[in-house]
C-alpha cells in the first residue's frame, strides 16, 4: 500500500478531471438558477457586510479600522476576485462556484496520496454531489472558501507523509501555512495550531530521533504563524491602544451566543444586540463596558464575554451540560440549521437543481464513524480523525449554524470513503461478522444522531424566509410579489406577522413600500372596482394606509359580499392585526369563503393553507397554474410538509 500511495498516473489525473467536471457543471448551474432569481440577487446580512468591506479593501483601503472582529480573510479573497469579474453579484455567485469545483478535486489528491485511489474516488465524488457544499460555494460567504482551504491544508499533509521516509519538513510547512489560512477564515481552526505540530511530532517510524521529531513539529508551527503573524500584527497596529490578538476579538462573543443564559444551541442574539454583522461588535463592546463601568479595548470585551459565558456553566452546570449535548446532537444532525439564507427554501422556490447535490450530512457521518475503526491507518489517517473530530468538537463549544460544518466536510468526506473502502475489503474477505460488530457500535449510533429528529432550533425561520423573499422582490420593485411573500411571512405565524409589522413600521422598507405604494396610486386604472381593491391591496403595507384600506375592502364587500377577491384582501388585512386577539380566526373566516368553490382565489387559497397547516386546501391545484403561484404553491408545500 505504501508504495501504490507514492504512484500517481494517468488514470489518477483522468479521474481527478472527472470529478472537476461534475463538480463545476452542478454548481455553476446552481449558481447560474440561483443568482437568477430575486432573492439570489440580493445580499443578505454577512453577505453584504463582505461585500462592503471588499469594495473598502478595493477602493484602496486596506487597513481597518480597528483589530479585526470577524475572521478577516475573505473580504481581501473577494475584493480579489473582483478585481478580475467585477462587482457583479451574479458575476461573483459563479465565480465562486468554479473556485469550489477545486474543493473535490483537490480531496481526492489527498484522499490519494494519503489513503489509497478508491478512497480518493469515492472522497472526491460524494463531495462534488454533497448538497450544502454546493450550495454554500455560490455564497458570498467565507465557508466555501474555507472548505477549499482545508482541502489544500489535507492535500499538503498527505504529501508530507513519505513512506518508509518519515514526514517532509517542507512539505509539513505548506500544510501549517494552510491550516493557518483556514484560521483567519474559521476562527476555531486555531486549534489546528496545536494538531498539527503534535501529529507531526508523534508519527513516523519508529525509532524516531527526538531531533527529527522536533524539526517536524517546528516546520508545521513555521508555516502557521507565517499566515498568523501579519493578521496579529494588523490587530496591534489598529488597536488604541495596541494589544495582542491573534486573529479576532469575536470569541468572547460567540461564546457568549453559544452559552449564555438565552443561548439555543444556534444563533441567538440578546436583548442588547441587533442582529446585523455591522452592529453586533459595537453593540457587545458598549453593553461591556456598562456592565463593566470602564472603559475595555477589543481584547478586553472579548474575554469579558468569555467569563460571563462561563458564568452560567458556574451558576447552572447542569442545565450548561445540557446545552452541550444538545450542540453536540445539532452538529451531528443531518438538519441544516439556516443562518442567512436557508438552502431548504432556496431550493423550493429559487434553485431547484441545488436537489441534485443529493448527499448529506446524514449520509455521509455513519461511513465516516466506521472509517474511525479503519485498518488503514496511515499517519495522514491519524490527522485527518484528530483534525475532523476537534473542528466538529469546537464548533459545538460556540453555537451551531449548517454552514459551520462545511470546512470540516473534506475531511469526513475522507473518513467516510476510508469506512467504505475498508468494509468493502472486509467483505471480499467474508469478514461479515467484524463489518456487522462495527455497524453497531459505530455505524448505527452516528446514522441515530444523524436522522434523529431534534426540536426545531429556528421554529420561525420559513417566515423569516419569506420575509427574505419579500425583501428581495421588493428591492427590485416588484411590489406585488413582494406583498405575496409578505402576506405568506404573516399567514404562518404571529412571530412572522410581527416582525414583517416591525420593518413596515418604519426605516428603510417602510419608506421603500411607502415609494413604491405612491407610485401606484398615481397611476391610471380603467376597471373601478378592480383598482379599488388594488389600492386595498397596497396601502394595507404601511400603517398610515391600513385604514383606508380596510374601509375600501369593505365598500367592496358591501356591493358583493361572496366576491373572492374581496374575502382574500380582507383575511390578508387581518394577517396584519396581531394586535388583535381573534386576528387569525377572523382571517381563516375571510379566507376560507375566498378559497370557496367554485371559482377560489387561488392566493386567498394558498394564505388559508399556510394559516391553517392544512395542504388539502391547494392540493387539487394542477401544474397549469401562472409561474408566479407556482413559485408560491411550492414554498407553500414546502414550508406545509416540514
Amino acid at each position: 500500500m505504501d508504495s501504490d500511495l507514492r504512484k500517481w498516473s494517468r488514470v489518477d489525473t483522468g479521474l481527478m478531471l472527472g470529478i472537476g467536471v461534475v463538480a463545476l457543471g452542478l454548481r455553476v448551474l446552481c449558481a447560474w438558477e440561483y443568482s437568477s432569481h430575486s432573492i439570489g440577487r440580493m445580499l443578505w446580512v454577512d453577505e453584504g457586510a463582505y461585500w462592503t468591506r471588499a469594495m473598502d479593501v478595493r477602493a484602496g483601503h486596506l487597513m481597518p479600522g480597528r483589530p479585526f472582529y470577524q475572521d478577516p480573510l475573505f473580504p481581501y479573497a473577494l475584493a480579489l476576485l473582483m478585481k478580475i469579474v467585477g462587482p457583479g453579484i451574479a458575476a461573483l455567485r459563479i465565480s465562486l462556484a468554479c473556485l469550489g469545483a477545486l474543493t473535490p478535486m483537490i480531496v481526492y489528491y489527498a484522499g490519494r496520496r494519503g489513503l489509497g485511489r478508491a478512497e480518493g474516488l469515492l472522497a472526491g465524488l460524494a463531495l462534488a454531489v454533497y448538497g450544502p457544499l454546493v450550495f454554500t460555494d455560490g455564497l458570498l460567504e467565507k465557508e466555501g472558501l474555507g472548505a477549499l482551504v482545508a482541502a489544500l491544508a489535507l492535500a499538503a499533509v498527505s504529501r508530507s507523509v513519505e513512506p518508509g521516509r518519515g514526514l517532509n519538513p517542507t512539505w509539513l510547512a505548506v500544510g501549517g501555512w494552510w491550516c493557518g489560512l483556514l484560521s483567519t477564515l474559521r476562527a476555531n481552526a486555531m486549534v489546528l495550531g496545536l494538531i498539527g505540530p503534535a501529529w507531526a511530532a508523534m508519527v513516523g517510524p519508529k525509532p524516531r530521533r527526538l531531533r527529527r521529531r522536533i524539526l517536524s513539529a517546528l516546520a508545521f508551527c513555521a508555516g502557521f504563524l507565517v499566515v498568523i503573524s501579519p493578521v496579529a500584527m494588523t490587530n496591534a497596529l489598529v488597536g488604541r491602544p495596541p494589544e495582542f490578538l491573534l486573529t479576532t476579538w469575536q470569541s468572547g462573543a460567540n461564546f457568549y451566543i453559544g452559552n449564555g443564559p438565552g443561548a439555543t444551541g444556534t444563533y441567538w442574539a440578546p436583548d442588547f444586540v441587533e442582529a446585523n454583522p455591522a452592529r453586533e461588535a459595537d453593540d457587545f463592546a458598549d453593553e461591556a463596558r456598562r456592565r463593566s463601568g470602564r472603559p475595555l479595548t477589543p481584547g478586553e470585551v472579548s474575554r469579558f464575554w468569555f467569563r460571563e459565558g462561563l458564568r452560567r456553566w458556574r451558576d447552572a452546570p447542569i442545565a450548561s451540560m445540557g446545552l452541550l449535548v444538545h450542540k453536540v446532537r445539532l452538529v451531528l444532525n443531518d438538519f441544516e440549521i439556516p443562518d442567512n439564507q436557508d438552502i431548504a427554501f432556496v431550493k423550493a422556490v429559487a434553485a431547484p437543481h441545488i436537489g441534485w447535490g443529493f448527499l448529506s450530512f446524514g449520509w455521509l457521518s455513519p461511513w465516516a464513524a466506521l472509517g474511525l475503526a479503519s485498518r488503514n491507518r496511515t499517519p495522514f489517517w491519524w490527522f485527518l480523525v484528530i483534525t475532523t473530530i476537534a473542528g466538529l468538537a469546537t464548533t459545538a463549544t460556540f453555537f451551531v449554524v449548517a454552514r459551520y460544518r462545511i470546512p470540516w466536510t473534506p475531511g469526513l468526506a475522507l473518513l467516510a470513503s476510508a469506512g467504505a473502502v475498508d468494509c468493502a475489503r472486509m467483505l471480499r474477505r467474508g469478514r461479515g461478522w467484524t463489518i456487522a460488530g462495527r455497524a453497531l457500535l459505530l455505524a448505527l449510533p452516528a446514522g441515530f444522531l444523524a436522522w434523529h429528529p431534534v426540536p426545531d432550533p429556528s421554529p420561525d425561520r420559513w417566515g423569516h424566509a419569506e420575509i427574505v423573499l419579500g425583501m428581495a422582490e421588493l428591492g427590485e420593485g416588484n411590489l406585488d410579489a413582494a406583498i405575496d411573500a409578505l402576506d405568506d411571512a404573516r399567514a404562518f405565524g404571529a412571530g412572522a406577522a410581527n416582525r414583517v409589522g416591525e420593518i413596515t413600521r418604519s426605516g428603510p422598507v417602510h419608506d421603500r413600500l411607502a415609494s413604491e405604494v405612491g407610485s401606484r396610486l398615481r397611476m391610471k386604472f380603467g376597471d373601478q372596482f378592480d383598482t379599488r381593491l388594488d389600492h386595498a391591496r397596497w396601502l394595507r403595507q404601511i400603517p398610515e394606509g391600513r385604514a383606508e384600506s380596510r374601509r375600501l375592502i369593505d365598500r367592496a364587500l358591501a356591493e358583493d359580499d361572496d366576491d373572492r377577491r374581496a374575502r382574500r384582501e380582507s383575511g390578508a388585512w387581518w394577517l396584519g392585526e396581531t394586535d388583535n386577539p381573534d386576528w387569525r380566526r377572523r382571517a381563516s373566516a375571510d379566507l376560507a369563503r375566498s378559497a370557496a368553490s367554485p371559482g377560489p382565489d387561488l392566493s386567498g387559497s394558498i394564505l388559508l393553507a399556510i394559516v391553517t397547516h392544512d395542504r388539502r386546501v391547494i392540493s387539487h391545484f394542477g401544474r397549469e397554474i401562472q409561474k408566479r403561484y407556482r413559485i408560491r404553491m411550492r414554498a407553500a408545500e414546502f414550508i406545509l410538509k416540514h
